[in-house]
């Protein structure tokens, strides 16, 4: 039986059994300082981060300040000329030829007026169909009743019309008459443009004289006799008197009401 060898060559060590404890201790103190080495790195690249951020925060922060100064005013200058997307500088100016919403304030020697609300009016009784404002309606009763117990027959015939109902008077009756527009505004006035809109407006009328409903000859019978000496203790005045300067024909049966604030500066206003 052979002995085994006591000393075996280096090369059949391995390379880890040959060093010595001492040896093998420079390594593990290498790698600690290694360690140590790598974490600082760690920290002052995180600290490099940190700082970096904030710098970055600060100039993206007055990057901010520097759009919000010029974009805002810039907005708002395309804000108040009604364009948003394009500066105030290069806004197109406004056409001049765009088309008026609002309608004439007159046309054809007729005012305009706005057309009164349905739940503005009342009837004139349970049994008719003319409505009015309640306080013309009020002072019409009044009249029609004060004239009857004097023996005067007086009555209406209009009160409010609609914008459909002067749509026919004006132009459905201009074309069966052959009327030019300015001959038939003589006599009615086009759609809007009627006192008749407000519910302040009456046709007042003879009963016992039906031929001269809405004629001039109206002048002659009692009912009128009695409102030229009466009307006006009512509020009521002609709107269309004989004036030989006046555009529009004499309506002697037209009457509107003028009592409060609101009819006065209505017929009124400059």
């Amino acid at each position: 039986m052979s002995t085994p060898p006591s000393n075996l060559p280096s090369d059949d060590i391995p390379a880890a059994r040959r060093q010595s404890p001492q040896s093998a201790s420079a390594p593990t103190a290498a790698r600690r300082r290694g360690r140590w080495v790598a974490v600082a790195s760690s920290l002052v690249g995180a600290i490099a981060l940190v700082g970096l951020g904030l710098w970055q925060r600060d100039r993206l922060s007055a990057q901010v300040n520097v759009i919000q100064a010029v974009i805002l005013p810039l907005k708002s200058s395309a804000n108040a000329a009604g364009d948003r997307s394009l500066p105030a500088a290069n806004l197109p100016e406004p056409s001049t030829d765009s088309a008026d919403p609002s309608p004439p304030e007159q046309l054809l020697n007729h005012r305009h007026y706005d057309t009164a609300l349905p739940q503005d009016l009342v009837p004139l009784n349970s049994k008719s169909q003319i409505r009015l404002r309640p306080a013309a309606q009020a002072k019409v009763v009044a009249m029609i009743a004060k004239a009857k117990s004097e023996g005067v027959q007086l009555g209406i015939i209009s009160g409010f019309r609609s914008l459909e109902d002067q749509q026919y008077l004006f132009f459905d009756v201009k074309a069966e008459r052959g009327e030019t527009s300015k001959t038939r505004a003589e006599v009615s006035a086009p759609p809007g443009y009627s006192e008749h809109h407000t519910g302040y407006a009456v046709d007042f009328i003879d009963e016992s004289n039906p031929a001269t409903h809405l004629e001039e000859s109206f002048e002659t019978t009692a009912a009128y006799q009695w409102l030229e000496q009466n009307a006006a203790f009512y509020n009521f005045e002609m709107s269309f008197p004989k004036d030989s300067a006046s555009p529009l024909s004499y309506e002697p049966w037209h009457w509107r009401y003028v009592g409060d604030q609101e009819s006065l500066e209505l017929f009124y206003k400059e």
